[in-house]
C-alpha cells in the first residue's frame, strides 16, 4: 500500500511539474506583436502599386498610402524599420497566412469573404469603384448598367478584386470580364482595344492618372455603381495576431486626429470623397453592412 501511495504521489508531482513548465512556456511565448516591438521591424506585403503600397524607385523604400499609415501609426512605438515583400494582388492574403509577412499594407478592401480569412484593422480610406476609358469615352460608359446593357462592351479588372463582384451583381456577365494579374496588363488591354474600360478602386485611378501612365486615358465621371456598396480599405493582419491588430487600431485612432494624417491624404491626392465617414467600423463591414 505504501508503495502504491508513493507511486501516486510521484505521478502527481510529475504532472504538477509538467503543468508548471507548460504554463511558463505559454506565458513566455513571443507573439508577433512582441517580436515586432522588440526588433523595431515589421514585414509587410505589397503588390507594388501606387498609391497603395509600392517600391520608391529613387530610395528603394516601401511607400504608398498604407505603408505611410503603418509607419506613422507605429513610429512612436519604435517600429521604424519597414521591410516589404512584393507579390501579386491575389497572393497577398495567401502570403500573409503563410507567414511570409506580418501584415498586408496594399489596398485590400474589407469584405465578408476576406474577413473569414484575415483580421482587418480599422477602415482608413473610402474606395468607391471607378472606371478608366480611352480619352473621349468612345463607348459612352457611365456606370455598370451601361456595361451590362451593351453586349459589345468588355471590361477589365484585377484578378481577385472587389470590382468583379460588384460588376456581376449589376448584371455584367463573366464572359465580358477579362481578369488581369496586374494593372499594367489591364491598361495595355485597354489601349490595345481588347477591353473598353478598366475598373479599379478610385484611389488607384487617382494615382494612375496623376502620373505619366495616364496619357490618352481618362476617368469616367460620374460613374454609377448602382446598388454596389462603397469599398473601404484597411491594413490586414492574421486572425491570431489579436494584440497586434488592437495596438495598430489604437495608434491609427490617434493618428487620424493629427495633421500628419491629413498630410498623408493630401500627398496622394485624396479628399472628402475618400475620407471614411464617422460610424463606419470593421465589424459591420465584415457582416456586409455599410
Amino acid at each position: 500500500m505504501a508503495a502504491q501511495a508513493a507511486n501516486r504521489m510521484g505521478l502527481l508531482a510529475m504532472a504538477a511539474a509538467l503543468l508548471l513548465i507548460s504554463n511558463r512556456t505559454g506565458a513566455s511565448a513571443e507573439t508577433t506583436k512582441d517580436r515586432i516591438l522588440r526588433e523595431g521591424r515589421i514585414v509587410v506585403g505589397i503588390h507594388n502599386r501606387s498609391p497603395w503600397g509600392f517600391r520608391d524607385e529613387k530610395t528603394g523604400e516601401a511607400t504608398g498610402w498604407h505603408p505611410d499609415i503603418l509607419k506613422a501609426a507605429f513610429a512612436e512605438l519604435g517600429v521604424k524599420n519597414l521591410e516589404f515583400q512584393v507579390t501579386e494582388f491575389g497572393a497577398l492574403i495567401p502570403g500573409l497566412l503563410a507567414r511570409r509577412f506580418d501584415a498586408v499594407a496594399s489596398g485590400l478592401s474589407i469584405t465578408p469573404d476576406r474577413c473569414k480569412q484575415v483580421a482587418f484593422g480599422a477602415p482608413d480610406l473610402q474606395a468607391p469603384d471607378a472606371a478608366i476609358v480611352l480619352a473621349g469615352n468612345p463607348k459612352k460608359i457611365h456606370g455598370y448598367a451601361d456595361i451590362a446593357a451593351q453586349a459589345d462592351i468588355v471590361m477589365g479588372a484585377g484578378r481577385g478584386s472587389v470590382v468583379t463582384t460588384n460588376a456581376a451583381a449589376a448584371g455584367v456577365p463573366s464572359n465580358r470580364m477579362l481578369l488581369f494579374p496586374d494593372i499594367e496588363s489591364n491598361l495595355s488591354a485597354l489601349r490595345a482595344g481588347r477591353i473598353d474600360t478598366a475598373l479599379m478602386a478610385s484611389p488607384t485611378v487617382i494615382g494612375l492618372l496623376a502620373g505619366k501612365g495616364g496619357l490618352g486615358l481618362e476617368r469616367v465621371a460620374p460613374f454609377d455603381v448602382g446598388q454596389a456598396q462603397t469599398n473601404f480599405a484597411a491594413i490586414a493582419f492574421r486572425k491570431e495576431d489579436v494584440d497586434l491588430r488592437a495596438t495598430y487600431d489604437q495608434q491609427l485612432a490617434k493618428l487620424k486626429r493629427t495633421e500628419a494624417f491629413a498630410a498623408i491624404m493630401m500627398k496622394y491626392g485624396f479628399g472628402d470623397q475618400e475620407a471614411v465617414p464617422p460610424g463606419i467600423v470593421t465589424a459591420d463591414l465584415c457582416k456586409g453592412q455599410p
